[in-house]
């Protein structure tokens, strides 16, 4: 980043207070521990934090000028006065963005986004230098800090892009200005801020408000909400792509962790090893080869680009412990997800164990969706499930059988680890964020 003080007040309606003879910025930060000298310290004002109290520790850590709302502040770097550091921190990245001539893959939906953005990365990485957002930054200050990554030579960027609430994507994608934008998926998660899955599907097809002219959208073609008339109507002047099941060839499973497959798209052959389980994670892999193909990376580059992918933590990954497997999903969870994990759970020779918690964020729909988490447990023929926490005892209910247990907290279920789970098992361990199944994951590899 090479930016003047005025050259950012410019690109967020700011006005510089204080005279300066520092002219360059070099870095964005929202946060003092990572700052680096020579950068623009914007101070977040929270609920609990107000940054406002942290721009003198900023510049001893070597930041040379701040975003601030409030006018009558003592600073001894340079400030930048403008009405929301929020907003002008989306401000900037839109103009720091718009620098740069690159391709933008913007990827969202309710299951998936992240590995999704993660397999087209290393992908397009196979063929031209890129950058992605980190970790899951997908939000109108993770975003941003990921457009700050772009350096001069750099030729692509995906962005991940999430959602809360109703125009969220929209802002996000006028900022972003993607080529291509993905969407995985539409399911339950998040609902409990919109009236049912088509409010969560306008949501998300806000990721093609800021498409450039000409964009191209690549849809999960096995979705009928993503092949339904509301989509259709919105992209209707759009490129549209829809892989499905169609294109899938062949899949054969690699062990425990690994699918080989092959697609076939628009007369291309792509043969690849995903590292990851399930049919979920197939398709995945198939829209981030879909999006390769646009963006010219050859068949034998776009096989090449998961050999070295690994898998975000938490999701799906192999831990072997006392003679236990465990299958870590524990980053998050909603029912889609869910019945994707149970699958690959249930397709093993072993004991099979399920350790599953609340999927939160499900509104009015919470209780009915962990009963139906519990019911296509039992169907699929877990030998035990234990379920854990306020909203699962809907899923203890929801499972037909004795073989299940059930825990209001971790910490109940902790002390007990050890004695309920044998050697020879295969152990599901699954929850939202929230619910912290680390912990779980800690205590079977202690035990």
């Amino acid at each position: 980043m090479n930016l003047t003080i005025q050259e950012i007040a410019n690109a967020c309606n700011g006005r510089v207070l204080h005279d300066t003879k520092v002219t360059v910025i070099t870095s964005v930060s929202t946060d003092t521990r990572t700052i680096s000298n020579g950068a623009l310290f914007v101070p977040l004002v929270g609920e609990k934090v107000d940054g406002h109290n942290y721009i003198a520790t900023a510049a001893a850590q070597g930041a040379v000028c701040a975003f601030t709302e409030k006018e009558d502040i003592a600073s001894d770097i340079p400030l930048i006065y403008v009405e929301s550091c929020r907003r002008a921190l989306m401000q900037l990245a839109g103009y720091y963005r718009r620098l740069f001539d690159i391709k933008v893959v913007a990827v969202t939906g309710s299951a998936g986004k992240t590995t999704t953005k993660d397999m087209i990365y290393h992908i397009l990485a196979r063929k031209y230098k890129t950058k992605k957002t980190q970790g899951n930054f997908n939000n109108d200050i993770g975003m941003p800090l990921s457009i700050f990554q772009l350096a001069p030579g750099d030729q692509m960027l995906v962005l991940e892009m999430g959602m809360n609430h109703a125009m969220e994507i929209h802002e996000l994608s006028l900022i972003g200005a993607p080529d291509i934008a993905v969407i995985t998926h539409i399911g339950d998660a998040h609902i409990e801020n919109f009236e049912n899955r088509e409010g969560i599907l306008h949501a998300k097809l806000e990721i093609v408000d800021g498409l450039s002219p000409g964009g191209t959208v690549v849809f999960n073609g096995d979705d009928p909400l993503l092949t339904g008339p509301i989509a259709a109507a919105k992209i209707k002047l759009l490129k549209a792509l829809f892989p499905s099941s169609a294109n899938i060839k062949s899949v054969n499973t690699v062990g425990l962790q690994e699918s080989a497959a092959h697609f076939n798209w628009q007369g291309q052959d792509v043969y690849l090893t995903v590292p990851l389980p399930g049919a979920h994670m197939v398709m995945n892999a198939l829209l981030a080869a879909v999006v390769g193909i646009e963006l010219g990376v050859p068949p034998v580059e776009i096989a090449k680009g998961f050999d070295d992918f690994i898998p975000p933590g938490g999701r799906l990954s192999v831990e072997m412990a006392g003679g236990k497997t465990i299958i870590n999903d524990a980053y998050n969870a909603n029912p889609a997800a869910m019945r994707e994990s149970i699958k690959i759970l249930c397709n093993q020779p072993s004991r099979k164990v399920a350790i599953l918690g609340d999927m939160n964020e499900l509104g009015h729909v919470a209780e009915d969706r962990h009963l139906e988490i519990g019911a296509f447990a039992s169907q699929m023929g877990i030998d035990l499930l234990i379920a854990i926490g306020g909203l699962s005892k809907f899923m203890y209910y929801g499972f037909v059988g004795e073989n299940k247990m059930y825990f209001k907290t971790v910490e109940e279920f902790l002390p007990l680890c050890g004695e309920l789970l044998k050697p020879g098992d295969i152990v599901l361990v699954k929850a939202s964020r929230g619910m912290a199944f680390e912990r779980i994951i800690e205590e079977i590899h202690n035990n």
